[in-house]
């Protein structure tokens, strides 16, 4: 799985568990932009890119895990080799 795929499906599960769509997530989107991300949201968040990808984070990474860029790079770690 390519970096685009990966980061097309992770902007497609923020969009759906944020209720916005895909094309307003830009490419530098996190907690810190997005006013829909909020704490209630973001393991709403992480447990839709896990079952997406069929990966589980580690519990220190949940609270890191606060933008696309950084869900995109946990994922291509998670699914590498």
């Amino acid at each position: 799985m390519t970096k685009d795929e990966i980061e097309s499906r992770a902007r497609a599960a923020l969009a759906r568990v944020l209720k916005v769509a895909p094309e307003s997530i830009a490419d530098d989107a996190s907690h810190n932009n997005l006013s829909e991300w909020d704490s209630v949201h973001h393991m709403n968040v992480i447990l839709a890119v896990e079952n997406d990808f069929g990966i589980e984070f580690e519990d220190s990474e949940l609270q890191t895990l606060t933008s696309l860029s950084l869900l995109v790079a946990a994922v291509e770690k998670h699914t590498a080799g």
